[in-house]
């Protein structure tokens, strides 16, 4: 379920934004896994593993996102709604 949210959230951000924005949404995911598995009583070694695969979905999201981008461009017009001048 993580994996496919991190996606989901990766093609959001491949539409919208620039490649800067990975970086930090990446640690910001991270972290908060991290701290949430360890508070539970997780090994170190056992978080690492878990996180690499949410980190992984969430940057090929992204690249869904970038691919995406004209064809989402196309729809927009072809519906007559303005695409956001945000990148």
């Amino acid at each position: 379920m993580l994996s496919l949210l991190a996606c989901g959230v990766g093609v959001f951000l491949g539409l919208n934004f620039n490649i800067l924005v990975l970086l930090p949404f990446s640690l910001l995911g991270a972290g908060a896994f991290i701290v949430s598995s360890w508070a539970s009583g997780q090994n170190l070694f056992d978080i690492a593993v878990f996180v690499m695969f949410p980190m992984i979905s969430l940057q090929a999201g992204y690249m869904l996102g970038l691919t995406a981008r004209e064809t989402y461009g196309q729809l927009l017009a072809r519906l007559n709604i303005g695409q956001s001048k945000r990148i």
